[in-house]
């Protein structure tokens, strides 16, 4: 069966999200007090536990 050749924006688009997530997080994180620390660090380790997922999975079928 062919595979279709990756389109360069689906292969950057989850980075690109994730990237934006962290540096939105961390910039909260040091500019606003309170509630807004703990859902930045809460972001922060999602996207840790995300990456850590994915990073883990086998990419054999």
């Amino acid at each position: 069966m062919k595979t279709r050749p990756l389109i360069r924006s689906r292969v950057w688009a989850i980075p690109s999200i994730l990237a934006a997530l962290t540096l939105l997080s961390l910039v909260i994180a040091l500019i606003v007090d309170g509630i807004w620390d703990s859902l930045a660090s809460a972001v922060l380790a999602g996207i840790l536990v995300y990456m850590s997922y994915e990073g883990g999975r086998s990419r054999t079928k």
